[in-house]
C-alpha cells in the first residue's frame, strides 16, 4: 500500500488521573498508521504519551520533528490534555505539572514556547489540533449532567475566574499554520466517559471521509476536515445539552493533503493511490500575507476585510500599498483578513456567502480583538461587499470595552439591506436566501445595529456605493444610514476597490476618512500624531461620561483630548459649565485658549475679546493668590492677544515683561522655557528666544509643540509683516516644532 511519503505527525496525549486523554491520542495514532485509512508511515509519527509527556518530553519531540521534516513536508500536530491560563499566560499542561502558582511556570509549556517551536519548523503546511479547554473552563474542573457522564478537558485553577480565549491565537504564528481547537473562549471541551471526546470523534470521522458521499480525488484535505469539525462538534454537543464550538484561525497557507481517503472509498471510486497529493511545490507558493505593515510602538490598526470572493491580500488591489506610502498613515499597522489564494477557486465565494460562515468569521474577529489586536488603542476597518456585514456583526458582538476601540468603519459595496431576490436566483439559485432584504440574517442585523446606534456612531463612518455595481444596488448599500454618512463612487462591484493610482474615488474616500482632522493636518510627524490620537480616543471614552465629577487634572486631560480629536465645541461647553472653572485660574486660561484658537481659525473679533477676558481674569486670580506660574501663563497669552488681536505693541511689551519677571522666579520646566522664549520674541531678543525655544522643544510632546509654534509663528509674522518660509526665524520655528 502506498504511504504518504512526506507526511509527518506529532501526537501528544498527556496522562491524567481524571480524564482518559490516552484514548483520544491512541485513536488518532491508530487512524494515521492504518494502511486502510490514512496511510501515514509509522516511522514518520512521533507519539508522546502518558508519563512520557512531560515538559521535556514535549519540547524534545518538537525538536525531533524539526530534524525530520523539510519545507515540503505536511505536518499533522495533535494535543489532547488540559489547557490552562495562569499568571497572564496560556499554556498546555504536561504530565507531572505542579498545580501551584509559584511552581506551575516551571513545568507547563506556554503558548509562546509552542509558537516558537512552530516557527522552527521549515514547512508551512502545518495543522495543529488542540483538544483541550482554553477558555473559562481552564479555571475549573466541570462535570455536566447529573450522572457525570461528560467531563471537561479543563485545567488547574490559578487565581483567575474570568479568562478570555487565547491559546489558539497565542500559538498562531501568522505564517499560515492552521489551528483548530476544540472549543471557543467561554466553553469547555467535553468527553463522554469511556469514549473519545466530541472533538476527537469528529476529527477521526472527518479523516475517515464521513463528511461527504462522493469523492473526486483520493485525498482528504485541510478544508474538508475544518468544515466538518466546525459543523459536527456543535451539533453533537447540542444533543448532549451543552455548547461547544471549535475555534479555527483563518490565515491558512494552502488546502494541503492531510491523508488518503480510506481504502473502501478508494476502491469504490477506483482512485489511483499513486497520484501525488500535492500539485504545487512549496517553493512555488508565496507566503500568506497576514500583515502589510506592523511596527514597534504602533497603537493604531487598519484592518481590511474582503467580500464575495478572492483573498484578502489581493481584494483591495494597490490600496494598502498606496496607504503605506502616504506619510499621513505613519503610525498605523495594516492587516488583511482572509485566505491564501491557493484554495479551491470557489472556496472564497462560498465561505463568504454562507450565513453560518459569516458568523464563524465574525466570531473569529471578535476573538482577535481580545488577543491579536489587544495592543491597539484604535482600530479602523475597511470592508468590501459581504465583509461589511461581517464588520457590522463584529461590532455588535463586541463588548463595550472592545467596541470603544473602533475609530473608523468604511463599508464599500456592502449589501446592508440585502441582495435582491432576482439577483440571488441569478447568482446562486437562492442558495443564500437569508441574504435577501427579507431574510432573517439581514433583518436581524439591521434591527440590532439600529437599536445599538440609532444613527449616532462613536466612530467615523462612511458607507459607499459604486455607480455601476452589478450585484449590490445603491439603495441596498445605503440602507437605513443617514445621508451624512453615504457617498457614491465610480466603478462596479469589483473595480471600485481596484484603483490604478491615488487619483481614485475609493482611495480618496478611504484616506480622507482616516485623516480628515484639523489637529492632524498641522503636524508633519504623522506617526506621532496617529499614536497620540489613539491615546486621546482612550481618554475621551473613559472620562467624558464622568466629566462633572472630574478633578482639575482629569478635566484638563479630557479637554486636551477632545481638542486633539477636533471636538472643540464639546470641550468648550464642558469647560464653560463646569463648577471648577469659575474661580480657577488654570481652567480660565484653558477656556481662554479655546477662544484664542477659535479666533485664529475664524478671525472673529468676538472670540478674540472673549479669550482676552478669560486670560485677564486668570491673571487677576494669579496675582491675588501669588501664583507666579499662573501669572506668567496668563500674561504671555495676553501679550500674544495684544499684538495679534488688538495690534497694541505697548500692551504687548507690558504683558511680556510681566510674564518674563514671573517666569524667572519659578522652577525650571517646559512652560517656563516656552514663556521666556516667547517673551524675548516680543522684546526683540531673537537669539535668546531661539535658545529657550530649543530647550522647550526638546521636552515637548505633539500638543505642546503645536501650541508653541502657533503662538510664535503668528506673533512673529504680525510683528515682522512677513510669512516668507525662507525667513531665518520662521525656518527655525518649523524645524524645531513641526518636523
Amino acid at each position: 500500500m502506498t504511504k504518504l511519503s512526506n507526511a509527518y505527525a506529532l501526537i501528544i496525549g498527556v496522562e491524567d488521573v481524571k480524564l482518559d486523554t490516552l484514548i483520544d491520542a491512541k485513536a488518532v495514532y491508530d487512524l494515521l498508521i492504518d494502511e486502510n485509512l490514512a496511510c501515514y508511515n509509522p516511522d514518520n509519527i512521533i507519539f508522546v504519551k502518558g508519563k512520557e509527556s512531560t515538559r521535556k518530553g514535549i519540547l524534545d519531540a518538537f525538536d525531533k520533528l524539526q530534524e525530520m521534516t523539510n519545507e515540503d513536508s505536511s505536518v499533522f500536530l495533535y494535543y489532547t490534555g488540559h489547557g490552562g491560563y495562569g499568571l497572564g499566560q496560556y499554556h498546555i499542561q504536561p504530565y507531572g505539572m505542579i498545580g501551584t502558582a509559584d511552581m506551575a511556570p516551571k513545568t507547563w509549556v506556554s503558548a509562546k514556547e509552542l509558537k516558537d517551536k512552530l516557527n522552527g519548523l521549515k514547512s508551512k503546511r502545518l495543522i495543529f489540533f488542540l483538544d483541550c479547554c482554553h477558555a473559562a473552563g481552564m479555571t475549573k474542573n466541570v462535570f455536566f449532567n447529573d450522572d457525570n457522564k461528560v467531563e471537561s478537558k479543563s485545567g488547574i485553577t490559578i487565581d483567575n475566574d474570568d479568562v478570555a480565549d487565547g491559546l489558539g491565537q497565542r500559538i498562531d504564528n501568522e505564517r499560515g499554520v492552521s489551528i483548530i481547537s476544540s472549543c471557543r473562549e467561554d466553553q469547555l471541551s467535553y468527553q463522554p466517559k469511556g469514549e473519545n471526546s466530541i472533538f476527537t470523534k469528529c476529527l477521526v470521522n472527518a479523516i475517515k471521509g464521513k463528511y461527504k458521499s462522493h469523492f473526486e480525488e483520493p485525498f482528504i484535505r485541510i478544508y474538508d476536515v475544518s468544515g466538518y469539525v466546525q459543523t459536527e462538534v456543535p451539533r453533537i454537543a447540542k444533543q448532549l445539552g451543552i455548547q461547544q464550538n471549535p475555534y479555527v484561525n483563518l490565515q491558512l497557507y494552502d488546502n494541503f493533503t492531510l491523508s488518503y481517503v480510506p481504502k473502501e472509498i478508494r476502491d469504490k471510486f477506483s482512485f489511483d493511490t499513486i497520484n501525488k497529493p500535492e500539485k504545487v511545490d512549496s517553493k512555488e507558493l508565496k507566503e500568506v500575507v497576514t500583515s502589510y505593515r506592523e511596527t514597534e510602538g504602533s497603537n493604531n490598526l487598519l484592518l481590511f476585510v474582503h467580500g464575495f470572493s478572492g483573498e484578502a491580500a489581493e481584494t483591495f488591489g494597490i490600496i494598502p500599498e498606496l496607504l503605506m506610502k502616504d506619510e499621513r498613515m505613519n503610525g498605523w499597522d495594516m492587516k488583511p483578513l482572509g485566505y491564501s489564494p491557493y484554495v479551491n477557486p470557489e472556496f472564497g465565494k462560498d465561505i463568504w456567502g454562507a450565513i453560518t460562515d459569516i458568523d464563524k468569521i465574525s466570531n473569529y474577529l471578535v476573538t482577535s480583538f481580545k488577543h491579536k489586536f489587544e495592543k491597539y488603542d484604535r482600530i479602523a476597518i475597511v470592508s468590501h461587499s459581504l465583509g461589511g456585514l461581517i464588520a457590522q456583526k463584529v461590532i455588535i458582538n463586541l463588548s463595550e470595552d472592545f467596541r470603544s476601540k473602533i475609530s473608523h468603519l468604511i463599508l464599500l459595496g456592502t449589501p446592508n439591506f440585502g441582495i435582491e431576490a432576482s439577483q440571488l436566483t441569478k447568482l446562486w439559485n437562492n442558495k443564500y436566501q437569508e441574504l435577501s432584504s427579507t431574510g432573517n440574517f439581514i433583518v436581524s442585523l439591521r434591527n440590532e445595529w439600529d437599536t445599538l446606534f440609532k444613527n449616532k456612531y462613536p466612530f467615523k463612518l462612511k458607507v459607499a456605493a459604486a455607480t455601476d455595481d452589478e450585484y449590490v444596488n445603491i439603495a441596498s448599500s445605503f440602507g437605513s444610514f443617514s445621508q451624512d454618512y453615504c457617498e457614491t463612487i465610480s466603478g462596479n462591484h469589483l473595480s471600485m476597490v481596484k484603483p490604478t493610482d491615488e487619483n481614485n474615488d475609493c482611495y480618496a474616500l478611504i484616506i480622507n476618512t482616516l485623516t480628515n482632522n484639523d489637529f492632524y493636518n498641522k503636524y508633519t510627524n504623522k506617526e506621532e500624531i496617529n499614536i497620540a490620537l489613539g491615546k486621546y480616543d482612550v481618554v475621551v471614552k473613559k472620562l467624558l461620561p464622568i466629566s462633572n465629577s472630574l478633578d482639575i487634572n482629569g478635566l484638563r486631560q479630557l479637554i486636551f483630548s477632545l481638542e486633539g480629536m477636533d471636538r472643540k465645541e464639546e470641550a468648550l461647553e464642558i469647560l464653560t459649565n463646569h463648577p471648577l472653572a469659575k474661580e480657577n485660574g488654570d481652567l480660565l486660561g484653558i477656556i481662554g485658549g479655546r477662544y484664542k484658537r477659535s479666533y485664529l481659525l475664524n478671525y472673529l473679533k468676538e472670540d478674540g475679546d472673549r479669550a482676552f477676558n478669560y486670560y485677564n481674569k486668570g491673571l487677576e486670580i494669579g496675582i491675588k493668590t501669588n501664583n507666579l506660574n499662573q501669572v506668567y501663563y496668563q500674561a504671555i497669552n495676553l501679550a500674544f492677544l495684544s499684538i495679534v488681536v488688538n495690534g497694541n505693541e505697548t500692551e504687548m511689551l507690558k504683558y511680556a515683561n510681566q510674564a518674563l519677571e514671573a517666569a524667572n522666579a519659578c522652577r525650571n520646566n517646559l512652560w517656563k522655557y516656552a514663556t521666556i522664549a516667547e517673551a524675548n520674541l516680543y522684546l526683540d531678543n531673537l537669539d535668546v528666544s531661539k535658545e529657550y525655544y530649543t530647550k522647550a522643544a526638546e521636552m515637548s510632546g505633539i500638543r505642546e509643540k503645536i501650541s508653541m509654534h502657533t503662538n510664535a509663528y503668528k506673533a512673529y509674522t504680525c510683528l515682522m509683516n512677513t510669512d516668507n518660509p525662507n525667513d531665518d526665524f520662521i525656518k527655525f520655528l518649523h524645524e524645531s516644532f513641526l518636523v
